[in-house]
């Protein structure tokens, strides 16, 4: 068995020191053996914390080595705030492969106009292989069908048969074409997907909001496996606010429990 935590840790967004209590209270609690996060940020202006927003999670744990992948470079007001932004997969289980795959995009769409990147480790699990990935993918619904099918092809040839898991910020409702493609309900380019949604075999009719997190209103996280079989159990998490009413993020967080 493999357990995982999702989450979209929101960047920077204040007050960031509350929140990076919230979420690593959140993954202290759970003790997932990975946790894959979105929204990950380096920024120049926080010289009191000069790594990654993924390595100051993973410094406050125990026994977790991150990987970090970066996909956008921004240059903020004032000048001197360069900002990378990308995902990371935080692993207690040995890390034995890395990959990635710069996602397509459409350059005419303003909406598009971010460079995202899904990233894939493979860990070594007590039963073998496993392979997780993690993305975070566009704001516009009207992206390309190579984005979909790009993402698609990646994980299928590099998980190459062995069990996988793929998490991330999808930026669709569970209708949308692109996850009706993912999960074999719609054809894009001829070609038809074969995913599980891990969310909807374990709660059939559930609508499973996660975002946003202190009024969900819409489902746009997943965890999607290649095998309903392999979804043990899979719950909502981060979904608790401090004292004060912070949440960690403005997504709400999944824990998944998968065997195969």
């Amino acid at each position: 068995m493999v357990s995982i935590l999702d989450l979209n840790i929101w960047n920077y967004n204040e007050p960031w020191a509350k929140r990076r209590e919230g979420i690593t209270r959140t993954i202290r609690e759970a003790a997932p053996d990975l946790v894959t996060l979105q929204e990950v940020t380096y920024l120049t202006k926080y010289a009191q914390d000069p790594h990654t927003q993924a390595d100051q999670i993973a410094a406050r744990l125990e026994g977790y080595r991150c990987v970090w992948q970066p996909a956008e470079y921004f240059v903020d007001q004032p000048r001197d705030a360069v900002r990378w932004e990308g995902v990371a997969i935080l692993s207690r289980l040995p890390i034995i492969d890395l990959r990635h795959l710069w996602v397509p995009r459409d350059l005419e769409d303003v909406r598009d106009s971010y460079q995202r990147v899904v990233l894939g480790a493979r860990v070594l699990t007590s039963t073998g292989p496993f392979w997780i990935f993690t993305t975070h993918l566009s704001l516009t619904w009207h992206a390309p069908e190579r984005t979909i099918l790009a993402v698609y092809r990646f994980v299928q040839e590099t998980a190459a048969g062995e069990p996988f898991a793929i998490t991330g910020d999808f930026n669709a409702h569970p209708d949308h074409p692109w996850i009706r493609f993912l999960v074999g309900q719609e054809t894009l380019e001829g070609q038809t997907g074969a995913w599980v949604d891990a969310w909807a075999a374990a709660h059939p009719g559930d609508p499973g909001y996660t975002a946003v997190a202190w009024e969900p209103y819409e489902r746009i996280d997943y965890v999607l496996v290649p095998d309903a079989g392999m979804v043990r159990r899979i719950t909502i998490a981060a979904n608790r606010p401090d004292a004060e009413g912070i949440y960690p993020s403005d997504h709400l967080g999944l824990y998944a429990e998968l065997l195969w």
